[in-house]
């Protein structure tokens, strides 16, 4: 299995919409007018992972200077800033039939040093409590429970200083 990373493009758009779908709720995935946001505003923050040549995993972000990462705005990048010392991750999708592969830590590995890269402090991102424990392994820190009800879920802030 050789996956592919490299930066998301504009064309990546309907793949991405579609693997949003095959991996979150519908209340939870993001529309395919803010995937496009993202790619347009903040490329350097979207990876993609390829197998075979075909889209089976992405990582999408916003950058802030902020803390607080609940605001819902923000997922289409209002209030982004390019120079913002924090990235926050809105997505890590996999595509259901490649989980469990390894595939996520390696992509989080590259999005580490893209972040690295851009001169990032820190790594932000919410996930719900079955998911916390594969962050852990891969450096991140449980803050606590988040005020975000995104999807009606409960969600936990994560972080990892790099």
């Amino acid at each position: 299995m050789e996956l592919k990373i490299r930066n998301g493009r504009l064309e990546d758009v309907e793949a991405c919409f579609i693997l949003e779908g095959k991996t979150f709720p519908e209340d939870e995935a993001a529309c395919k007018e803010n995937i496009e946001i993202r790619l347009r505003k903040f490329a350097e923050g979207f990876i993609v992972g390829e197998l075979d040549g075909k889209i089976a995993a992405h990582i999408n972000s916003g950058s802030t200077n902020q803390e607080d990462i609940t605001d819902e705005e923000f997922k289409g990048l209002i209030g982004h800033e390019d120079g913002g010392k924090n990235i926050v991750i809105f997505s890590v999708a996999v595509d259901p039939i490649h989980q469990k592969k390894g595939i996520a830590k390696m992509m989080m590995k590259e999005f580490i040093e893209v972040s690295k890269k851009m001169g990032k402090e820190k790594i932000l991102l919410l996930c719900k409590e079955n998911l916390m424990k594969m962050y852990e392994r891969m450096g991140y820190k449980k803050i606590g429970i988040s005020a975000s009800t995104h999807g009606g879920a409960v969600w936990y802030e994560m972080e990892q200083t790099l």
